[in-house]
């Protein structure tokens, strides 16, 4: 078995989003491995309470937070980015103390995974993975305009650092020193400098548990034209671009009748509220704020067409739950869309413009209210995509196969 070390910052069981990514690619790992794992210490009782007994043999956690008077800036605006530099540069001491006591096979850099957030591993003299990392992903540029100023000026300064990534140490010295690079999404990878693009492996690092495929939507062919359920979920910012979705309900003919649930919370709850106003579309959108995920499944559950006009997107659980569930999906075909979706589960429309997008959104939805088997079709499809290609069981086997191929490189070389 190889002995790897796991710089994964967020991991922490029965969670989404970074913690959950960090824990299941721990387990699945741990499968054919043994892991030395350096974590928060924050997470260590969550932790030991669920680690699985058949793997707790070859998984060992290591803890570390900063001082009390550094962590106490996490939670302040901007404060997490200088709080998880401090962190990274204090688990040096801990990576120095596990080489000296451990022969490593291959130490990787797992979650919080950025093109511009450091990494000291590559520091270390021991084979080197970096990933899976985002940050190359942005909003299409045809769409700038519509972003709030804050935004839209993080976004031109994106732009700027992606062209200028061959200089960019962050970059540089974690590409020269990896023996692969695990991008997201094609955004990402293509950031990457050319000298390095053979490293380059594209790998969404999200997935589903199986406990999502309880829930499934209960899909009635019968049903054209009427009592069309439309929903969305997430949080309310500009990038997910809610508005659009908004716009598309005046295009779609009122001999159609819909209701769009939009469910979650956000800065822009209040633009798209005068939004849904301003278009006289009171009768068919109403938002829902923040409810328990449980409560979210059922609403999904109860509804026909997902709706998800995200403009920029890593791997993304909502649209993942959505599949899983069932539902036909209408998505860009950009960014983490791109990968986590296909023509057989949803309608990805092309990257145009915020003026023709929401045309392009009604379209689409008119031609699945006027299709129930095809909307039946899709959703059947989503809902296998997800079980087969995005389960914790697929990425295990993916690392393990990359780990066979440089444990066979390093011995031919």
């Amino acid at each position: 078995m190889r002995t790897i070390l796991v710089s994964a910052y967020a991991c922490e069981p029965l969670k989404g989003s970074e913690q959950g990514v960090g824990w299941n690619w721990v387990l699945q790992m741990a499968k054919h491995n043994y892991l030395h794992v350096v974590t928060r210490a924050n997470n260590r009782e969550f932790i030991e309470a669920h680690l699985p007994k058949a793997l707790a043999g070859n998984i060992t956690f290591h803890y570390y937070d900063t001082n009390k008077h550094i962590k106490s800036l996490k939670n302040k605006a901007k404060g997490l980015y200088f709080y998880y530099l401090c962190w990274q540069l204090g688990i040096i001491s801990v990576v120095k103390k596990l080489k000296k006591e451990h022969q490593f096979d291959y130490a990787m850099h797992l979650t919080m995974g950025s093109l511009w957030m450091p990494t000291f591993l590559p520091f270390f003299n021991m084979p080197f993975i970096w990933g899976p990392v985002g940050g190359g992903d942005g909003e299409p540029n045809s769409f700038l305009k519509e972003l709030p100023f804050k935004q839209r000026m993080l976004q031109y300064v994106r732009i700027v650092m992606n062209a200028l990534a061959f200089i960019h140490p962050s970059i540089l010295i974690p590409c020269f020193k990896a023996k692969v690079i695990l991008a997201r999404t094609q955004n990402s990878a293509n950031v990457i400098p050319k000298l390095f693009k053979s490293k380059v492996r594209v790998m969404l690092e999200t997935a589903m548990e199986p406990d999502i495929f309880e829930y499934q939507h209960s899909a009635n062919p019968e049903l054209i034209k009427q009592d069309i359920r439309l929903i969305t979920t997430g949080r309310l910012m500009p990038s997910k671009n809610i508005i659009a979705a908004v716009r598309c309900i005046s295009y779609i003919p009122a001999s159609y009748n819909i209701v769009f649930t939009i469910i979650g919370s956000g800065i822009e709850k209040e633009k798209i509220e005068k939004e849904i106003v301003r278009t006289n579309q009171e009768n068919r959108i109403k938002i829902i704020s923040e409810i328990p995920r449980t409560e979210v499944l059922k609403e999904l559950s109860n509804s026909d067409i997902y709706l998800f006009p995200s403009l920029r997107e890593g791997g993304c659980w909502a649209l993942m739950e959505a599949m899983a569930i069932g539902l036909p999906v209408v998505c860009l075909n950009w960014s983490g869309m791109e990968i986590i979706t296909d023509d057989t589960s949803a309608i990805r429309l092309p990257v145009t413009n915020p003026k023709q997008m929401p045309k392009d959104i009604a379209n689409a939805i008119c031609k699945l209210i006027d299709n129930p088997e095809l909307r039946l079709k899709m959703g059947n499809a989503g809902r296998e995509r997800i079980k087969n290609v995005f389960n914790w069981d697929a990425k295990g086997t993916f690392m393990e196969n990359l780990l066979n191929e440089l444990d066979n490189s390093e011995y031919k070389s």
